[in-house]
């Protein structure tokens, strides 16, 4: 899990962490610092404007939108797994982990271009999420 800028790993999966899963992490960590500055602009803005300490509510984004991204797809989906696979930060990351220069030529928000795109197949085998060319 990517706290950034940490990444928490569980004891028992501690010697199975691959470079993958270490890519796969970092590139929520580039997604994290994208919300974190999308959300501080929002945040000064409701400041500005005199919401007091409501306005820190958008500094977190990242979680703000994956929990309701996810609550989302899994009113679409009835599926825990399968509404977490598509998730559009999760959908980027799997499908780019395996790619080590991913993050170098990685323009920001890229994880919106998979909001309305389906990826992960239901059933597909792997831990990969797999590609299904009918929604790109």
């Amino acid at each position: 899990m990517c706290l950034m800028p940490f990444i928490f790993v569980r004891n028992e999966c501690k010697y199975i962490f691959s470079e993958v899963d270490n890519n796969h992490e970092h590139i929520h960590g580039a997604q994290q610092r994208e919300m974190l500055m999308a959300g501080s602009v929002a945040a000064v803005i409701l400041l500005i404007i005199g919401c007091g300490w409501w306005s820190l509510l958008p500094v977190p984004a990242f979680f703000w939108w994956y929990l309701i991204e996810y609550v989302v797809r899994l009113a679409k989906y009835r599926d825990q797994k399968e509404a977490y696979r598509n998730i559009s930060f999760e959908q980027e990351a799997f499908i780019n982990e395996g790619n080590f220069l991913y993050l170098v030529g990685r323009n920001g928000f890229w994880w919106a271009k998979y909001l309305f795109r389906k990826t992960y197949v239901h059933g597909s085998t792997g831990s990969k999420a797999s590609l299904n060319s009918d929604n790109f």
